[in-house]
C-alpha cells in the first residue's frame, strides 16, 4: 500500500522569523525543481515554549512504482535539500532532531 510520507523536524530558535524566511526560500526552490511528491511544509509553534518549533514535511505517492518515503529519501540526498539542512543547522539553538511517519489516515476538510 502506497501511502504519503511526512518527516518532522523539531528545532530550537530564538527568532521564528529567520525560520519562515528560510522555509519561503526552500518553497520557491522547490516550485522550480523536479521534486516529485514534495506536498509543501508547515511550521508549528510550541504555544508553551517560545522557542521550540516543529516543521512539517510531506510527500505524496505520485508513481506507484515509487513510495512517497523514497520520494522524500531522493529528494533529502539532492544538493540543494543537504545544503538548506546546513543553512537550517547555522540558525537554529542545538541539532535539529527528525521523525519520519508513514500516514495512516487523514481527514481532508
Amino acid at each position: 500500500m502506497n501511502v504519503n510520507f511526512t518527516q518532522t523536524i523539531e528545532i530550537r530558535c530564538a527568532d521564528p522569523s529567520v525560520i519562515v524566511r528560510g522555509l519561503e526560500e526552500w518553497d520557491i526552490e522547490q516550485a522550480n525543481a523536479d521534486v516529485m511528491g514534495y506536498m509543501g511544509t508547515r511550521l508549528l509553534a510550541d504555544r508553551e515554549d517560545p522557542e521550540r518549533f516543529v516543521i512539517i514535511a510531506e510527500f505524496g505517492v505520485v508513481d506507484p512504482d515509487i513510495s512517497a518515503a523514497d520520494e522524500a529519501r531522493r529528494n533529502n540526498e539532492r544538493p540543494e535539500t543537504q545544503e538548506w539542512a546546513e543553512r537550517l543547522r547555522a540558525i537554529v539553538l542545538g541539532e535539529p532532531v527528525y521523525h519520519d511517519y508513514d500516514e495512516l489516515y487523514r481527514t481532508d476538510w
